[in-house]
């Protein structure tokens, strides 16, 4: 316990000599100033080159996505086109099957007026 206490002594005693050999003035000379210099100047030029270089990615994303509206007004564009085809071929394939049920209806009424049963089926079918 004794020996304890002169190492905490002595360890309080010390820290002034120890604060003061921190507190060392180092000399600030006129090669530390020109590096610092330097070093700004390397800092702004390499500034420079990254300004440049982040507006030629904003370019080239500028085009890509330029690039991908025109892929998607081209897709647009080919569905709208399929879909149309779809329904004017729909509508113009039917058009002919629609005509030939017409007269098989009026050909079937016409024959219902000489048979009732047929007469009475056309009426529950609705086609009356």
């Amino acid at each position: 316990m004794k020996t304890l206490k002169k190492i905490i002594v002595f360890l309080f005693l010390s820290i002034p000599v120890l604060v003061k050999a921190e507190t060392k003035e180092i000399p600030f000379t006129l090669d530390d100033r020109d590096r610092i210099i330097r070093t700004e100047q390397e800092v702004k030029s390499l500034k420079t080159e990254l300004t440049v270089r982040f507006e030629a990615v904003d370019r080239r994303f500028d085009q890509l996505f330029n690039f991908l509206w025109a892929i998607i007004g081209i897709f647009t564009t080919m569905m709208v086109a399929i879909f149309g085809f779809a329904f004017w071929d729909r509508k113009l394939s039917l058009a002919p099957l629609k005509r030939e049920d017409q007269r098989i209806v009026g050909a079937l009424i016409e024959f219902a007026k000489t048979q009732p049963k047929l007469l009475e089926s056309l009426k529950n079918a609705g086609l009356l």
